[in-house]
């Protein structure tokens, strides 16, 4: 086997949790290029399917769109459920649904509003890897990747988003208590991204603009602030998402993988 072959997800089932835009699109998009089958879950009816055509449309795979919202227990266990059903196991799962945060300091974020990101970015990957983790764990094998944040490690006063830097850090730690528990036939690891074009990255300058300076101030001082100095591109999140899907990377358990564009390093 050459080192490219290792990178190969042939005959693989992966699911992919937020999988209509963004990052979930991109890691789909991986897997399918990869040589998976692909489960795409999204509370978004209509971009999973323009997602589900286009992917059907320039590859190989099959594509299964399910409409789910992981905040909800029975819908975490029929996203599963379906994937194993109908694409006939699961292999891989990517625990990427997230939402962002609201522009306020703590100590002005509601209750409701605390409950609200957190049940997406903490709750939602508690249940999405519960329901994939037990499949796994019965069948010997699989890999899981959850999506946290550079915002895991370093907190972030300047745009106010407080619930959701807390929501990445359970979201990271969880990932490790996976990685222990479901050791050795089950490898769990965490991507944690920097500031990427999507609708969650841009969000996060766009819910703040009303407290903070202009939306293209927040912008240029972020892209100063990065070493790289830009934002990073969903399509820039494909190798690692392979690389965690894959043989690869058979060592690695319990692991976090920044891609922040030396955000984290200064």
């Amino acid at each position: 086997m050459t080192v490219l072959d290792q990178f190969r997800v042939d005959g693989d089932v992966a699911l992919v949790t937020g999988g209509a835009s963004g990052i979930g699109e991109a890691y789909a998009e991986a897997m399918a290029e990869g040589g998976a089958d692909v489960a795409i879950a999204d509370i978004d009816a209509s971009g999973l399917a323009d997602t589900a055509d286009r992917l059907r449309a320039e590859t190989d795979a099959e594509i299964l769109p399910i409409e789910a919202d992981v905040t909800e227990e029975a819908d975490a266990e029929r996203m599963v459920e379906r994937t194993v059903d109908e694409l006939g196991g699961l292999d891989v799962c990517f625990a990427n649904a997230g939402i962002s945060g609201l522009g306020n300091k703590i100590t002005n974020v509601s209750l409701s509003d605390w409950r609200e990101i957190n049940g997406v970015n903490h709750d939602g990957v508690f249940l999405t890897t519960r329901e994939a983790g037990s499949v796994m764990e019965e069948q010997g094998h699989g890999r899981i990747v959850v999506t946290a944040s550079m915002l895991s490690f370093v907190a972030e006063p300047a745009i106010g988003i407080g619930p959701y830097v807390a929501s990445k850090g359970g979201a990271k730690q969880l990932t490790k208590q996976l990685a222990a528990e479901l050791a050795p036939d089950v490898r769990v690891n965490a991507v944690c991204p920097g500031y990427v074009r999507t609708s969650i990255g841009h969000g996060l300058l766009t819910e703040t603009a009303a407290e903070s300076p202009a939306v293209e101030d927040l912008h240029d001082e972020i892209e100063g602030r990065t070493p790289l100095g830009r934002f990073a591109e969903p399509s820039e999140l494909k190798g690692i998402a392979l690389y965690l899907a894959s043989e690869a990377s058979s060592y690695c358990t319990g692991s976090t993988f920044v891609v922040d564009g030396g955000w984290t390093a200064i």
